[in-house]
């Protein structure tokens, strides 16, 4: 993709300007030698982990649950139907209380789906849709036909169970096979560089910390647009951060959109190249309305401004623009 005109904010570099003057290289200084006296955790990042080297579904899930796990449920549930089931007549229609309890089930599978991809197993995923399907026929076939609104609720909730798995079996599919990482577009149309990746002074608390990706420069609402195609595995919250949506792409490559005002994906969602995500905003540790852009490559925070304009190779191989030149 052409690269589009940008207005980049200029970034002097001093010692730049002294080696081409012909001064003699100074010996390395560490970053408190220096002055800069940078905190040892960056508050943007302190509650939200770095993405997740090996998202494959057959992996137990590297975070922290956001819940209990769902087999319980299931378990309880399919128990409690055979029990309905038989004492109940059949062919007299759905029950009220088999029609409750489907609806408590999708407000559980609402708060399933809702949690990060890496949370939510590929087995775990199978088990819970050939459960419910399962359930959903035997119902059927003794009750008879079911409400249209429960069953319009629980086709909605089969049909995303169904994108969460070919979601998941995609990325493990991607994480073994390290294909080269896809070129990247701009997520917002004709937007300036802020703040760029590296060190900088926090414009909260003067320290001088770790910026681990691009600020770019939009009106609140503007569409934020993928930058390529991959599959969503966070969208929400996501502390300093604000509302966050993190997308997972081919070759173990990861792209996150920050502080935005409303996020337009879910998480296992495919998305293609430089469809809407998300909204401009300022939510979270900011101090007006913007977009910070990261890239992640194997798991390393990587500077987004390479790949956005055409140099990704390099980073593809040696994981340039890492965050161990600085602190967290």
């Amino acid at each position: 993709m052409p690269h589009r005109s940008r207005l980049v904010a200029c970034v002097p570099c001093t010692a730049a300007l002294l080696l081409g003057a012909g001064c003699a290289t100074a010996p390395k200084m560490s970053f408190g030698e220096a002055g800069f006296h940078a905190a040892a955790t960056d508050p943007e990042e302190a509650d939200v982990a770095p993405p997740v080297q090996n998202p494959a579904p057959e992996a137990v899930a590297s975070e922290t649950p956001e819940g209990p796990p769902i087999d319980p449920c299931l378990l309880r549930f399919a128990a409690q139907a055979r029990a309905r089931r038989a004492r109940t007549p059949e062919g007299r229609g759905f029950p009220a209380e088999a029609v409750l309890s489907w609806r408590e089930l999708s407000e559980e599978l609402d708060h399933y789906l809702a949690r990060p991809l890496p949370q939510t197993p590929l087995l775990e995923l199978v088990r819970t849709r050939v459960t419910i399907e399962a359930e959903w026929d035997y119902d059927g076939r003794h009750y008879g036909q079911p409400p249209l609104d429960l069953l319009a609720a629980l086709t909605a909730r089969t049909r995303r169970l169904g994108v969460r798995i070919e979601a998941t079996r995609a990325l493990g599919l991607a994480e073994r096979e390290r294909p080269i990482p896809p070129p990247l577009r701009w997520p917002v149309e004709e937007a300036g560089i802020t703040s760029p990746f590296g060190v900088r002074t926090d414009p909260f608390d003067g320290t001088r910390r770790m910026h681990r990706g691009l600020d770019l420069s939009a009106e609140r609402g503007e569409v934020v647009e993928a930058a390529a195609p991959g599959w969503v595995v966070r969208a929400g919250p996501a502390g300093g951060h604000g509302l966050m949506v993190e997308v997972r792409h081919a070759g173990d490559l990861t792209t996150r959109y920050s502080h935005l005002s409303s996020v337009l994906c879910s998480p296992g969602e495919a998305v293609e190249e430089g469809q809407p995500i998300g909204l401009v905003g300022s939510t979270g540790r900011s101090t007006g309305p913007h977009l910070h852009f990261e890239v992640w490559n194997a798991g390393q925070a990587t500077d987004p401004l390479p790949w956005l304009t055409g140099d990704r190779l390099a980073h593809a191989t040696t994981r340039a623009g890492s965050a161990a030149g600085g602190p967290r």
